[in-house]
């Protein structure tokens, strides 16, 4: 039998959940099917909810294999991370060079097999380092 106080459960525990399978992909850099398979298989945290996957920032960045934002820098590491190619667009230079960036210390945010960098930290090193 269910209490007056379940329901601030169910409350909480959906919004803890807010990110569904295309923020989370969009985030990612990676394909809805992607983000599905990793759902399902277990590596990326989340929860069924109304038959759609979905999962919450504090597991997103958990499986960046970076820290973990606090305070005022938790919006930053909300914006959607940048693949080496995307990062070298924005900055119509060559993804080799990226990928020089990272051997001198870019710093990056692994998610699975991708390397990622979010976009707060490329700034902070390119505007150190140039």
């Amino acid at each position: 039998m269910r209490g007056p106080g379940d329901n601030l459960f169910f409350m909480n525990f959906a919004h803890d959940f807010a990110l569904d399978v295309a923020a989370t992909a969009q985030h990612f850099a990676l394909s809805h099917a992607t983000v599905r398979a990793y759902f399902r298989s277990g590596r990326l945290p989340g929860v069924r909810l109304c038959g759609e996957w979905r999962t919450s920032w504090s597991h997103v960045w958990a499986v960046e294999q970076g820290p973990i934002p606090r305070g005022e820098h938790r919006q930053a590491y909300q914006l959607p991370l940048l693949s080496k190619v995307a990062l070298a667009s924005a900055l119509s230079t060559s993804e080799r060079t990226v990928e020089r960036w990272i051997e001198y210390g870019m710093p990056t945010r692994k998610v699975f097999s991708n390397v990622r960098m979010a976009p707060r930290d490329a700034e902070i090193w390119l505007g150190h380092r140039f």
